[in-house]
């Protein structure tokens, strides 16, 4: 992609209980999945553009990822966080801890 910020070693990860539990598809499969690789640990968050959720995940339009986001936010799969820096308002979003606590232990039964 011209001027894209994804490097060619960058990835994320789509895991089954993304597509079986929480039934995600599309975009907002794509867009969980990335926010999910910056914050799987429940404490980090992407700090990231929609114009890299854009590009990573060769979304069409800026307007769309705003759409996923908010459903996400919606849906409480995603938490999204306001805030201040250099006098520019910006946005943080992460996997909400509930979720990952959930889902994330590999437990006998799952495997």
């Amino acid at each position: 992609m011209e001027g894209s910020r994804i490097k060619d070693l960058n990835f994320y990860t789509v895991i089954g209980w993304m597509l079986n539990i929480l039934e995600l598809k599309g975009n907002e499969l794509i867009v969980f999945a990335i926010i999910y690789s910056f914050s799987q640990d429940a404490i980090s968050e992407f700090t990231g553009s929609i114009k890299y959720l854009q590009d990573f995940g060769n979304i069409k339009s800026h307007n769309t990822v705003l759409a996923v986001l908010g459903n996400l936010v919606e849906k409480k799969y995603i938490l999204k966080r306001d805030y201040e820096k250099d006098r520019v308002h910006r946005v943080a979003y992460r996997v909400n801890p509930e979720i990952i606590e959930k889902y994330c232990s590999i437990k006998p039964n799952n495997r």
